[in-house]
């Protein structure tokens, strides 16, 4: 996998903008690429990379659109939020009609400086981004926090759930940083859109935590909310579930 360290923030870095927050640092996100502009760009991305040597790909950072005025310009350049997080291609499969399958490890966190438009030469957006959080910074230890993250987690309500037993196999490996899983749990478990932005725009690791907390305890609670039910309650017929 690759850090923050490994991209250069010097040169302007290919968009690709979606709905909602796709990626966080520390995660991997499996995109299907069919749109030409699109396709381009993961050609330009690998260049000399196609045989499967990714160190040398350039960087790819997943923007969110900004509001809902995308869906009647997606083919233009609607706005974009400010926050982006980039990542790097560590899986590549191109498939026999010229679409793609990539997988994206998710590096750092960074801001749109400036914007280079498409134009007859480059289908798709780029940006000179610069990084939210300074790349020489030492990163907290959070022992406290890990402990917390971990005895919520590990709840008998919680431990139903597949998603959080995955993450709480990542708080109790000491081989991940805290700051790393707390990364892998705002992906997994913070299903908000505008929480998953937050989480996204957010430089301060602690303050992440609390993001990722309050997702979890909301979980938990839908959890409760959904045991206490009886079938006449459920609208329509239907559950919570």
């Amino acid at each position: 996998m690759f850090d923050a360290d490994a991209v250069d923030f010097s040169q302007p870095v290919a968009l690709f903008p979606l709905p909602t927050v796709s990626l966080l640092p520390h995660a991997l996100q499996p995109l299907h690429v069919f749109e030409p502009r699109y396709r381009s760009m993961v050609i330009d991305a690998l260049g000399a990379s196609l045989t499967g040597k990714f160190e040398h790909a350039a960087p790819i950072a997943m923007a969110t659109f900004s509001g809902e005025a995308w869906r009647d310009s997606y083919g233009g350049a609607p706005a974009l939020r400010p926050v982006v997080c980039v990542g790097r291609i560590v899986q590549h499969q191109r498939l026999p009609d010229g679409r793609h399958d990539i997988m994206l490890h998710g590096v750092a966190r960074a801001t749109i400086v400036a914007m280079h438009e498409a134009d007859d030469s480059r289908p798709y957006r780029m940006a000179e981004l610069q990084p939210l959080e300074p790349l020489e910074m030492p990163r907290p230890r959070m022992m406290r926090v890990r402990r917390a993250m971990h005895a919520l987690l590990a709840r008998p309500r919680l431990e139903r759930v597949i998603a959080a037993r995955h993450v709480l196999d990542w708080f109790a490996r000491d081989d991940v940083p805290t700051h790393a899983a707390i990364e892998v749990a705002g992906y997994a478990l913070v299903r908000n859109a505008e929480a998953r932005y937050q989480l996204l725009a957010e430089p301060n690791a602690f303050r992440r935590a609390g993001i990722v907390r309050d997702a979890i305890v909301d979980l938990e609670r839908l959890i409760c909310m959904a045991e206490r039910q009886h079938s006449a309650d459920w609208p329509k017929g239907e559950s919570w579930n």
